[in-house]
């Protein structure tokens, strides 16, 4: 993360723009399927928790879980 220190860097820090967060962490849990719901709670605690690799995990799988009416994505 950066930092802001006048002396050597006079701007403001620059963080990520939301729609990273969007793009990262979009997924559609497909209602009434268990896993889902379970990842999606997964997803919901780790966004809130210092350091979201384990929220982009969470969403990754909740793109990726099979659903016999929703075709597998292509990546």
């Amino acid at each position: 993360m950066a930092t802001n220190n006048p002396r050597t860097n006079p701007r403001p820090a620059i963080g990520p723009a939301g729609f990273i967060d969007d793009y990262l962490y979009s997924c559609e849990p497909v209602p009434n399927c268990g896993v889902c719901t379970a990842l999606a709670s997964e997803l919901k605690q780790a966004r809130e928790a210092p350091g979201h690799g384990k929220a982009y995990d969470a969403a990754a799988e909740i793109r990726n879980h099979p659903h016999p009416h929703r075709p597998q994505s292509e990546h």
